[in-house]
């Protein structure tokens, strides 16, 4: 009996954009699988939980949700609040671990969008600088690479960076050998529970410029229906790309300022 169900698999459905990411899809009545560290109440149809940090745990659960996904939203990620190593494993190496386990899963015409940030802003200036990290395939090598850089430069910038790096990369291949989309969005300031912790490794006073530039921070309400939109088969032709979702405040700092009107 043919259905217009889809199958959604969303990591970091705990809280923030994740937790509405998945209420979205559940809503419209999609059968939504929420992934989180710990137990969630997120509007989902089931639940699983797994440490994105431990490679073994995204395989065996990826190895026990079977295929035919439509799906998969990767929103996970941790501030830079948190310690170096985490911040690359969750927010880059699990995502990719992830996503590559996820793609023999997905349906032809399937999709992958991971949330990345405007924080990686800058991200085409640091391709070579990033090489060492986008080779990494465990975390030691990864908290090796992190070990050589500048411990002044955000890491969570880092990690976002190579995200979107990864999925512009990964995206052609993606598409030839599964016929799956794969594309980032990047959020600005949003109103999440981990708004505080942006604060407090970027700079309050930083992310309070933003809001008097733009005029609030982002809401979850802002983000969802564009990860919605590139999940769908309305996006069918768009694949590698990074949208920046901000309310247009990264624009005038890479082409100049804005137009008075």
């Amino acid at each position: 009996m043919p259905t217009d169900q889809r199958r959604i698999v969303v990591v970091g459905a705990g809280s923030g954009i994740g937790a509405a990411t998945a209420a979205h899809f559940h809503e419209q009545g999609d059968h939504v699988l929420a992934v989180d560290l710990r137990p969630d109440d997120a509007q989902a149809s089931e639940h699983a939980q797994c440490d994105l940090r431990d490679a073994k745990q995204i395989a065996k659960l990826l190895g026990s949700i079977g295929a035919d996904w439509d799906l998969l939203a990767y929103v996970a990620g941790v501030p830079g609040t948190a310690p170096a190593a985490d911040v690359l494993k969750v927010n880059y190496l699990g995502m990719r671990l992830f996503v590559e386990g996820m793609l023999p899963l997905l349906r032809e015409g399937g999709a992958v969008v991971t949330v990345a940030s405007v924080a990686a802003l800058g991200w085409q200036d640091r391709l070579n600088e990033l090489t060492g990290l986008l080779e990494a395939t465990d975390g030691e090598s990864a908290e090796r690479w992190q070990a050589e850089q500048d411990p002044n430069y955000p890491v969570y910038s880092t990690s976002k960076q190579a995200a979107i790096i990864y999925a512009k990369r990964l995206a052609p291949a993606a598409w030839q050998k599964y016929g799956v989309r794969v594309n980032t969005v990047s959020p600005g300031p949003t109103e999440t529970p981990i708004l505080g912790d942006f604060e407090e490794s970027m700079g309050k006073e930083v992310l309070d410029s933003v809001k008097a530039t733009i005029g609030r921070h982002a809401t979850v309400t802002d983000i969802v229906p564009v990860i919605a939109f590139l999940g769908s088969p309305a996006a069918r032709w768009v694949n590698g790309q990074d949208i920046h979702v901000d309310g247009g405040f990264v624009a005038p700092l890479t082409v100049g300022a804005p137009i008075q009107l």
